[in-house]
């Protein structure tokens, strides 16, 4: 098989470029939210305003957010796959997607409830919904920073990425296990666009070669062939 060959898997590295201009818009959408320390008048008074956007970010933007990291996921795991003697990069960073769709289809959920809550005038169940709303990052740093460690220790097993690309995918996914997690987090849409861009592109450089055979190869086997 050449690999990838099939619009499928073509869309796969798209879907991560995709999904890094939604997170971008999210990250501006949600740069006011209120955080766990804000009283419920405040809270209250947030999600109240302003219901159409917050619906819109709940029920349309989160969900597709969800399903285009699970294509991204899933083209990482198959290109993860070739030529790592199944070391099970593929598996971890395609478990890290599953897990950051999930947390995006819970926040969609914890917001649509808070402004129906908050339409209704319930100020308490508003404030207690903010409060699990506010630590949304703790499954968002845990998901991506396997997604990342894997793509990028994978990457250089296999020199799926260019050395560089997979040095910066490691950093930036040890930094989301760390206090300093919030600037890795704000540079995720960035690594989506970049690592969405440069498998698309080699993809097509390898349709334009010919293809690139996909079976299984010793790691230095299959970084010269990545290379080529």
């Amino acid at each position: 098989r050449e690999m990838p060959a099939d619009r499928f898997a073509r869309f796969q590295p798209l879907a991560g470029m995709l999904a890094a201009l939604l997170f971008l818009t999210g990250l501006l959408v949600f740069r006011n939210d209120p955080p766990s320390e804000t009283d419920v008048a405040a809270t209250f008074s947030y999600w109240q305003d302003d219901r159409g956007r917050h619906q819109i970010v709940a029920l349309l933007l989160t969900p597709l957010m969800g399903l285009l990291l699970i294509f991204f996921g899933a083209g990482l795991r198959r290109r993860l796959s070739f030529g790592s003697e199944d070391s099970g990069h593929g598996l971890v960073a395609f478990g890290g997607a599953l897990l950051a769709a999930g947390t995006f289809l819970l926040v969609g959920m914890l917001e649509a409830a808070m402004t129906n809550a908050a339409k209704d005038g319930n100020r308490q169940a508003v404030y207690a919904l903010n409060q699990l709303h506010s630590y949304d990052w703790l499954a968002w740093n845990a998901a991506f920073a396997a997604l990342l460690l894997a793509t990028g220790l994978g990457a250089l097993r296999n020199a799926m990425l260019p050395k560089w690309l997979a040095w910066a995918t490691i950093v930036i996914g040890a930094s989301l296990l760390t206090p300093v997690g919030f600037f890795g987090f704000i540079l995720l849409p960035v690594w989506l666009f970049v690592t969405g861009f440069w498998l698309t592109f080699r993809d097509s450089a390898a349709r334009g070669t010919g293809g690139v055979a996909e079976k299984r190869l010793p790691s230095g086997a299959a970084e010269a062939v990545f290379r080529d």
